[in-house]
């Protein structure tokens, strides 16, 4: 937090796209502004003590409603690219995170400037990921619908049991965010930045510097940790529903983790105790940052940010 003499810490703080849409959530931009004045309260808090503040942010489930209304309109509008709807989520998340922290700070009398930064994250053609996608998005469809999206559009579909046949996309490692030193020079100047919304645009860069979408989901937390590296955060904070890392969770032999050194965070992912598609890219990511900046990480619940930073709550993964 931000001292008597005015210095201050640099925070990244990667908000999951629960911080704006829920599922079961009925969908109205009320309900979605709503959720984002309940994250962005607690990032107020803050903002007016004077520490300087990237944010990033999911996408998940206002993604899949893009791309929902791509197919629902396919015969009257033309769809999109993957990387398009992407960049659409990110403005539009960006704008109600932007919206309702600026009206925050105005309320508590703290002039500084919100801006969102459509970022782009470089990925590299080659990578393995794009032999083997994995990363589900958007609706279901039947086994007609999938067969004849594979054979038009070239998509690759998975089944999963009763619910039906949904597209699988790549998911590589991100390499760099090309935004990365504005981010940083405006986050010194004191501005809040909200950038790497789900994960960012995955682009492949060319030997000539020149960049080209790709159709791919990067994962937002190994996003947010390339950022906060790049950027020289101090600290890294994921914030999540749960208060905690848990082992065992949700058996009656669950426990909470409150610190974990590198090392412990490398054996508890080896040993496959964390779900692959929720915790563990938490974990791996502050893990990550840990060891390459020597710094710590955070992952905790959005309610508990403020003791969290204090050393009150969460989970703790330091070098």
């Amino acid at each position: 937090m931000a001292d008597a003499g005015g210095s201050s810490d640099m925070y990244v703080i990667a908000l999951g796209g629960n911080a704006i849409l829920r599922r079961g959530d009925d969908g109205t931009i009320t309900t979605q502004f709503a959720r984002a004045d309940a994250s962005m309260r607690h990032v107020a808090v803050l903002a007016a003590a004077g520490d300087r503040l990237v944010l990033t942010h999911g996408n998940g489930p206002v993604v899949g409603n893009i791309v929902l209304r791509n197919e629902a309109a396919r015969d009257t509008v033309p769809p999109m690219p993957l990387y398009i709807a992407g960049a659409d989520s990110e403005g539009g998340i960006g704008l109600m995170l932007q919206m309702s922290l600026h009206n925050r700070l105005r309320t508590a009398g703290v002039d500084r400037a919100v801006l969102s930064v459509i970022t782009q994250c470089v990925v590299d053609a080659g990578d393995p990921a794009f032999a083997a996608p994995s990363k589900p998005i958007g609706p279901y469809f039947d086994a007609f619908g999938a067969a004849r999206l594979t054979a038009e559009e070239g998509w690759v579909f998975a089944e999963e049991g009763d619910r039906g046949w949904r597209r699988i996309v790549a998911s590589p490692q991100p390499l760099r965010i090309v935004e990365a030193p504005t981010i940083r020079r405006l986050a010194e100047e004191g501005d809040i930045v909200i950038a790497a919304g789900g994960g960012g645009v995955p682009v492949l860069e060319g030997e000539d510097g020149t960049l080209q979408g790709v159709d791919a989901v990067i994962d937002k937390d190994r996003a947010s940790a390339l950022l906060a590296r790049e950027i020289d955060a101090s600290v890294l904070v994921i914030l999540m529903e749960e208060p905690h890392v848990f082992v065992a969770y949700g058996t009656p032999r669950q426990r909470s983790l409150e610190r974990l050194t590198v090392d412990e965070a490398d054996a508890l992912i080896a040993s496959g105790e964390l779900a692959k598609g929720s915790i563990r890219p938490k974990v791996e990511a502050c893990a990550d940052f840990a060891r390459t900046c020597g710094r710590e990480a955070i992952i905790c619940a959005v309610d508990s940010l403020e003791d969290a930073l204090a050393g009150r709550a969460g989970t703790r993964i330091v070098p």
